[in-house]
């Protein structure tokens, strides 16, 4: 098999058979860098250059980790879950382009990408409400939610291309930084003896370090216009979260919400 087939066919097999393993999505960005640094110069010599272009895109983004993950835990066996996310299939719209380094089919690269992860369900706010009366030991939770998750990437790294007449495989790793505009409120009240205790996670618009991997499949349709089909994967440490009016630390206490999506895309993209 060509080189790069086996490339094309390792990278699927990462994105696919692996679609929420965060662990293996490390791995897939180290190999990815191994593949790039492989085939460059096998395939330098074989493959048209591919000229410089920009697109827009949109698509779905799904969450994948502590992101995605609508657990509560269990108080008394100390399984409390205080980066579970929450976080909801949702879309993403962006901007992205790449320029190439002269006569190379290196590129600098770049991608301005909107998400929008969706709020916290019903059912939600009843796993946390019974979670935390259950950690505080009260007569009751209640447990309420407004807004949503809201973000923009902002992501630069290194890509190469294999170019096949009309067909050409983009693979690239990423860092940059997420900006949050917004993150679910979570308002919580534990009341005991009659007596309420309100506190609450509050909205977040913390900005973090960001880094993640793609493979696309541009496809040119004239000599400046194509389409292109691109699997993406983004992850953050965490953003900053702040609780208010928490007499203790009883219970879920999230101070920072680690992220991570995957999102399939297709868009246009324009050469120049």
């Amino acid at each position: 098999m060509h080189p790069a087939r086996q490339t094309w066919t390792l990278i699927s097999s990462l994105l696919f058979n692996n679609y929420t393993n965060l662990s293996d999505m490390k791995k897939l960005i180290i190999t990815l860098a191994v593949i790039l640094a492989t085939f460059s110069a096998f395939t330098a010599k074989a493959q048209v250059q591919p000229g410089s272009y920009w697109s827009i895109f949109g698509g779905v983004s799904v969450p994948a980790g502590e992101f995605a993950k609508s657990f509560y835990g269990n108080f008394l066996d100390g399984t409390i879950d205080n980066k579970a996310g929450f976080a909801k299939t949702g879309y993403t719209v962006g901007l992205d382009g790449a320029w190439y380094i002269h006569k190379t089919n290196w590129a600098i690269a770049a991608t301005v990408s909107y998400q929008d992860q969706g709020q916290l369900s019903a059912n939600d706010a009843h796993t946390l409400a019974a979670g935390y009366q259950d950690a505080f030991g009260t007569d009751l939770g209640q447990a309420t939610s407004h807004g949503r998750y809201q973000n923009l990437n902002v992501l630069v790294g290194p890509q190469y291309s294999f170019v096949f007449s009309k067909l050409t495989v983009d693979v690239r790793a990423n860092v940059g930084i997420v900006k949050s505009f917004s993150t679910p409120e979570m308002d919580i009240v534990v009341t005991d003896g009659g007596i309420p205790h309100p506190f609450a996670q509050l909205s977040s618009t913390a900005s973090a370090f960001a880094y993640g991997g793609s493979a696309d499949l541009r496809y040119k349709l004239s000599k400046k216009l194509g389409i292109v089909l691109k699997e993406n994967y983004v992850a953050s440490p965490g953003i900053a979260i702040t609780n208010t009016d928490r007499v203790n630390n009883a219970g879920r206490l999230d101070t920072k919400q680690p992220i991570s999506i995957f999102q399939t895309t297709l868009g246009l993209n324009f050469g120049f």
